[in-house]
């Protein structure tokens, strides 16, 4: 059931979460947790008088190519190990998903703590991190960009120019959160002693931005935003200007990231890629309207979806149009592969070859557009 928001409900959530994920102070008194918990909404079981299981979900709105949609965040699912295992987050997750529809979210993400047990929640990975461990040798011969210029700064000094890049880089891109002010807020406060720097071209116009940390012998660059190719060169010339202090540069970028090649020494470096993200589509009805294929008319299938049963069936995508229609689809699917075709990296091709999606003919091309994911969010 949605849990009712008072000072009794707050102090019960807190103690949950406080025991499932092992915190030591209370959450009472916790500006982060609070900020968290002022923007979500709760859902829960009592039972024996007290709260036993618990999710919460915020809500946000996640880029969608040129398009905007509704997105949910769902995090803090926690149960006291006594009730663990009798299915009440399950009976939480369909009411909470339900409700979501109703108010007309079209997707939600999580991080997941066991990839088979939201995956029986409709979930599927969709976002994935690429793991830059550069040595700091690597920089030596890194030729450096002399145009434009640096400017590091605090937070609130740089704010306006980071929140606006931010803006400008979202279009095209498919699952990156359109973060609100108090979502900005709360991520400087979460990380500790983070430091901010903008690369602005020759005309004074910003290009680029690096949040970073410093953390021993280790340099973290916790995001890492570019417009152009000269941001890039100018951002890493930054970086270079360190390298007396760190042995190794760490980055947890995107997976399409192409930092790698402006490494003429690439031995210097490694990369690996995991996966980060998992999200489930909640209205594919919206989704189908505002994706562009490369077909003029198509029939695509839901086949399976247990918790969100109106995704079900056959959805014909005609110039910009979407309805559902009583024949079978061209392409098939569950839930879990919509969800990895239309917001993660995975081609038709590579469905029709996992056996992921089935297919009534022959498609020469990729039929689904691939947007860009730049994902540092985490619920």
């Amino acid at each position: 059931m949605k849990l009712a928001r008072n000072a009794q409900t707050l102090a019960e959530i807190a103690d949950l979460v406080e025991y499932a994920f092992d915190k030591p102070q209370s959450l009472l008194n916790d500006s982060l947790f609070l900020t968290r918990y002022d923007h979500a909404d709760a859902y829960g079981v009592r039972q024996e008088n007290k709260l036993t299981n618990l999710v919460m979900a915020n809500h946000f709105e996640s880029q969608f190519f040129q398009q905007r949609l509704k997105m949910a965040g769902v995090g803090y699912v926690a149960s006291y190990p006594e009730y663990r295992g009798k299915g009440q987050i399950s009976n939480i997750m369909t009411e909470l998903l339900s409700d979501l529809y109703a108010q007309g979210v079209a997707i939600s993400q999580l991080a997941p703590f066991s990839a088979a047990f939201y995956r029986q929640f409709g979930y599927e990975f969709t976002s994935h991190q690429k793991t830059y461990r550069i040595s700091a040798q690597a920089f030596t011969n890194l030729t450096s960009e002399c145009n434009g210029t640096i400017k590091r700064g605090s937070w609130h000094q740089l704010k306006p120019t980071i929140c606006s890049l931010y803006q400008k880089l979202l279009p095209g891109q498919v699952g990156t959160v359109v973060r609100e002010a108090w979502w900005w807020e709360r991520l400087d406060k979460y990380y500790d002693r983070r430091f901010y720097a903008v690369a602005f071209n020759d005309a004074n116009v910003a290009k680029g931005y690096l949040i970073y940390r410093m953390q021993g012998a280790t340099f973290v660059i916790d995001e890492f935003a570019y417009e152009d190719d000269f941001a890039v060169r100018k951002l890493l010339t930054y970086v270079k200007a360190h390298i007396s202090s760190f042995k190794e540069i760490v980055y947890h970028g995107p997976a399409n990231e192409i930092l790698e090649h402006y490494f003429s020494e690439q031995q210097e470096l490694s990369c690996t890629l995991s996966p980060y993200m998992m999200s489930r589509i909640i209205d594919i009805e919206q989704l189908f309207t505002h994706i562009l294929l490369d077909q003029a008319k198509i029939v695509l299938e839901v086949t399976e979806d247990e918790q969100c049963p109106w995704n079900i069936g056959s959805w014909q995508l005609e110039q910009g149009t979407c309805k559902k229609v009583d024949q079978p689809g061209e392409l098939k699917a569950s839930i879990q592969s919509w969800s990895e075709l239309l917001l993660g990296d995975l081609t038709l091709a590579e469905g029709l070859f996992l056996g992921k999606v089935t297919a009534t003919k022959k498609f020469e091309t990729e039929i689904f557009p691939k947007g860009q994911q730049r994902f540092y969010d985490y619920f």
